[in-house]
């Protein structure tokens, strides 16, 4: 919640809105289970999903645009 009100500067945050913020990250988490285990299939891996598969999936799918690009630099690196 902390971090929801803190990206739109609201303090108060209605439950619509949380809502939908919960629907969108269910729907990233899910492309990027199915694109790990598009990643598994090539590599002719079974079992469970591993960090690389993760990493691997995340890259490509910021390849493909499907993950946005930080507007705002980071201060702390």
């Amino acid at each position: 919640m902390q971090l929801l009100a803190s990206i739109t500067g609201s303090p108060k945050i209605s439950v619509p809105m949380t809502i939908v913020v919960s629907g969108i990250a269910k729907m990233f988490v899910g492309e990027l289970v199915e694109t790990a285990r598009m990643v598994m299939n090539e590599r002719r891996e079974s079992g469970p999903i591993r960090p690389c598969h993760i990493r691997e999936a995340y890259r490509r799918l910021k390849l493909e645009g499907k993950i946005p690009k930080k507007s705002v630099p980071r201060l702390f690196r």
